[in-house]
This record gives structure tokens, C-alpha cells and sequence, in this order.
């Protein structure tokens, strides 16, 4: 790796960590206020989802292909979740200690102040494309929401 590579590589990587930082502490904070967890207990969880994600984009950023870096944060959870691995036991108790909305607030009020900064991009898509987008969160939210009904009734 090129030098001008591993100093863009450290900067993204500090970015990464630094995002990491500030989605902790809101979820944390969602976590305590909204679903009564506590901060001791909400911080080991909180890590691990770091831990995690910072692997994930590790990967992504170093194996070639198109394959988003959600495939491989995901993948990297199920494993270290799995029965075999000998973790589990540790990650799974501590990412229980989270709640998965308290996690979800922040992400999602990040991700509305990037639409609102980027607006007028948003609009040049048209309203065919905003129709389509809106089907495609409304669908997502409903079979979401769905299969989760489903499983609850089953579990």
C-alpha cells in the first residue's frame, strides 16, 4: 500500500472511529432515557457494535469487490454471535443490554440531517423517484414489521 494510500486510510479510519464515538454516546443516552438501561451496562454492548462495525469497514475497505460493507459487518456479527465461537456468550449477554431502537434513533436522525443538507440533490431525483423511494421504506417498514409480528407469535 502506497503511502498516500495508508494516510487516506488513517484519516477514513479516524473518521470511522469518530462517528463511532458520537453514535455511541447518543445510543447510550437513547438507551438510558427512552428503555431504562443503565450506563454501565449500556457501554460494553455499545463497544462491541463498534468493535464490530470497525472490522466490518476494515474489510471492506481492504478485500476487492463490490460487496457492501453491511454484508460484512453483519456476517462478522453472526459469527462472533454464533454458538461457535467461543465469544458469544460475552457478546450476546452485553448486546442484549441495548436496546436495537435505542441504537436506531441516532442513526436514523443522522441520516435526516444528510438528506437535509443534501435537499436539493433529493429533488433532482423527481417524483417518480421520490414515489419509489417512499414505496420502498413503506414496504421495507411493512414486511419489517410483518415478519416481526410472525415471529413473536411463534416465539
Amino acid at each position: 500500500m502506497g503511502n498516500e494510500k495508508k494516510i487516506a486510510f488513517s484519516e477514513q479510519f479516524f473518521d470511522w472511529i469518530m462517528t463511532f464515538v458520537i453514535v455511541a454516546i447518543l445510543s447510550v443516552a437513547c438507551n438510558i432515557v427512552g428503555y431504562g438501561g443503565q450506563l454501565l451496562e449500556s457501554l460494553p454492548g455499545m463497544a462491541i457494535f463498534a468493535v464490530i462495525s470497525l472490522i466490518g469497514l476494515t474489510l471492506k475497505h481492504f478485500i476487492p469487490g463490490d460487496l457492501p460493507a453491511v454484508a460484512y459487518i453483519a456476517l462478522i456479527g453472526m459469527i462472533v454471535a454464533s454458538p461457535i465461537s467461543p465469544i458469544s456468550g460475552f457478546v450476546v449477554y452485553w448486546a442484549e443490554k441495548v436496546s436495537l431502537m435505542a441504537t436506531v434513533t441516532p442513526i436514523l436522525a443522522y441520516a435526516g440531517v444528510i438528506v437535509g443538507r443534501d435537499w436539493r440533490d433529493f429533488l433532482k431525483i423527481g417524483w417518480k423517484g421520490m414515489v419509489v423511494s417512499l414505496l420502498v421504506i413503506f414496504g421495507t417498514f411493512l414486511v419489517s414489521g410483518g415478519i416481526a409480528e410472525l415471529l413473536a407469535k411463534v416465539f
